[in-house]
């Protein structure tokens, strides 16, 4: 099969610079080839984690002791409620296919576009709709109106394409261009196009990268990815290595952090969804994806105690200001860390009084209670982590 060249090459220079920018993984060195890529996350964040909790200030510690306590006294019932809801909410699409890679592509479409969390507030503002509403409805916009969005029609859309069907504005209010003359009336940028920006050139940088390598789609490109090997750990490897706007990783002195929030989410939707219908999606390393790590998990980690933010990140949070690469790479990595020893506590039925329901807990199912606990009335005052300028959450 083709392979999509890796993303250091060269993608046009026509794409937005935002987008550029927000790309900040594009150069991290990937995890060697033959390792597997969900334990390269979860390792590479303890790594991270344990190195700077061994300076006199760490940005974030992980509570051990509390994961103890938190275990023991996990609701299981409503677990078990919360997974199932995000599971039929988030893969089962309220729309009619034609057939099974229609649908998978406009999956893997909605998981390639899950970010701008960082603009939450304004997307309220402006629509009332959060991001990953704002990505739902504008996916979902572009199916109904039958608009292509293979690789092809991915390189055809343009920004007021992207403005209309996801309902983000491109100008704020018009202003007289001279002081007190209103012949001639200009509109300054809005504050969300930006967002605007970020989506379009994910679009055409992957549809470029797609139509490069011969696929039709980027579901073309799972299929095949996923006939060569059925496995999670497989598939986000290759999305990784193909996509920029998926390459979610940081290198911090000279140490790379992979988080892969998008790619794995990717993975696990096209699992949940097709999985039980045919076995190449049907992937057996799930248990070892990680969280999917934006910006509402390591809000609500912090809210159960699980980890500790220090106080100027914890001062950012509270008072909305936006955090530094470094200070949303720490929260995310410490997230991981701390639900790993959730999952771990809880496996250890001879230590513990947690008694499993109908759903396994691995990361991502505490990662799927977590999301859908932020939903609850009280607990979505509960302030999340904002920084704007990336692809990837």
């Amino acid at each position: 099969m083709a392979i999509i060249s890796e993303v250091s090459g060269t993608s046009g220079s026509e794409l937005p610079e935002v987008w550029r920018r927000a790309c900040t993984g594009a150069t991290v060195r990937l995890p060697p080839s033959s390792s597997n890529y969900l334990d390269s996350v979860l390792d590479s964040s303890v790594q991270y984690i344990e190195s700077r909790s061994q300076s006199q200030s760490p940005m974030v510690t992980v509570n051990s002791e509390r994961v103890k306590e938190y275990v023991d006294g996990l609701d299981v019932k409503k677990f078990d409620k919360y997974v199932k809801h995000v599971n039929s909410w988030s893969r089962n699409l309220p729309l009619v296919f034609d057939n099974v890679a229609q649908e998978m592509n406009l999956i893997a479409l909605v998981d390639l576009l899950q970010f701008g969390s960082g603009y939450r507030e304004e997307l309220h503002r402006s629509s009332g709709r959060g991001a990953s509403d704002t990505i739902n409805f504008g996916c979902m916009s572009l199916h109904i109106s039958q608009t292509p969005v293979d690789a092809e029609g991915l390189l055809a859309l343009s920004l007021g394409d992207v403005s209309q069907h996801f309902g983000i504005p491109l100008f704020g209010d018009e202003r007289p261009m001279q002081k007190g003359n209103t012949a001639v009336m200009i509109s300054e940028a809005s504050e969300l196009r930006p967002l605007a920006e970020i989506i379009l050139g994910t679009l055409h940088d992957t549809g470029r990268r797609l139509k490069q390598a011969g696929f039709v789609s980027l579901a073309d490109f799972i299929i095949k990815v996923c006939t060569e090997q059925a496995t999670a750990s497989h598939l986000v490897s290759k999305l990784v290595g193909a996509l920029p706007s998926l390459r979610d990783a940081v290198e911090i002195d000279g140490q790379p952090v992979y988080l892969f929030k998008k790619a794995q989410l990717m993975a696990y939707d096209i699992c949940q969804r097709f999985g039980k219908n045919d076995s190449k999606f049907a992937f057996p390393d799930i248990d070892r994806m990680t969280l999917f790590a934006d910006n509402v998990v390591p809000a609500m980690v912090q809210h159960h105690g699980l980890i500790t933010p220090c106080q100027e990140i914890a001062s950012k949070v509270e008072s909305g200001r936006e955090l530094s690469l470094e200070e949303t790479t720490a929260m995310r990595a410490a997230s991981i860390v701390a639900a790993q020893e959730v999952v771990d506590y809880a496996n250890k039925s001879a230590s513990t009084s947690f008694k499993a329901g109908d759903i396994a807990l691995c990361q991502a199912t505490i990662d799927n209670y977590w999301w859908q606990e932020g939903k609850e009335p009280e607990l979505r005052k509960i302030k999340r982590l904002v920084y704007k300028q990336t692809v990837y959450f």
